[in-house]
């Protein structure tokens, strides 16, 4: 049974970061897992996606450049099992966007 089922979606700017949370109960104690829209488990990728202990998909703060469409830019979702059975969350969308700097240059003159 879900604790915490993750919301339906995540979204997030890439100088921000973004989690989105899992948590069940049971008895046995059940295993959280993520998968992806193609039933693939997600694993942590160094610097671009964690997978936690505590069940959260965890995406760190990055740079524009290190975006990657099929981390940032996709569908998850949660799986708990143990030995009693399965259940699997809703479809969580991921969309992280770049974050824009606006920068504005001064001119000062002196009289």
């Amino acid at each position: 049974m879900f604790l915490s089922e993750p919301p339906a979606k995540v979204e997030f700017i890439n100088s921000n970061g973004g989690k989105a949370e899992c948590r069940a109960r049971g008895n046995p104690d059940p295993m959280v897992e993520w998968v992806t829209q193609d039933n693939l488990r997600v694993t942590s990728v160094p610097s671009i996606r964690h997978v936690l202990t505590n069940g959260t998909l965890y995406f760190p703060p990055f740079e524009p450049e290190a975006f990657r469409q099929d981390v940032h830019w996709t569908l998850y979702r949660c799986v708990i099992t143990n030995s009693v059975g399965t259940v699997v969350s809703r479809d969580v969308i991921v969309r992280a966007g770049q974050s824009l700097v606006h920068s504005r240059t001064y001119r000062y003159t002196s009289k």
